[in-house]
């Protein structure tokens, strides 16, 4: 099964300590290792494209209203839920340990992809 992981924070925060860098680079050069990291990456500023009332617009951001931003992604294959709930709490786990003060959020999310093809 496929799960998405978005790191969130305060988009005031600052660039993140050299040492939490480190560690996350490790961390994802070890997944690539295992197998279970399929694509890792930081997200640069959003644009949105709304439909409001029949009305298309685009929306640069960042956005004022915003109380987080994600800042990157992990897209991963796991074998359960569990496998990739520990991910999280190993990526928040890095953030206590190498950045102190700092609030995060990571969020876990299962892709539903097309049905497996018929064999």
């Amino acid at each position: 099964m496929r799960y998405m992981m978005f790191v969130k924070m305060d988009p005031n925060a600052g660039p993140p300590p050299a040492a939490l860098m480190e560690a996350v680079e490790t961390e994802i050069q070890q997944q690539y290792a295992d197998g279970i990291l399929l694509d890792a990456d930081g997200l640069g500023p959003a644009v949105e494209i709304r439909l409001n009332a029949g009305e298309v617009t685009h929306v640069d951001g960042p956005f004022a209203e915003a109380k987080e931003v994600a800042g990157g992604f992990s897209l991963f294959e796991v074998r359960s839920e569990e496998e990739a709930l520990e991910l999280g709490r190993r990526m928040v786990q890095l953030h206590v340990d190498l950045w102190p003060g700092q609030d995060v959020t990571v969020e876990m999310r299962p892709l539903f992809g097309p049905p497996a093809p018929a064999e």
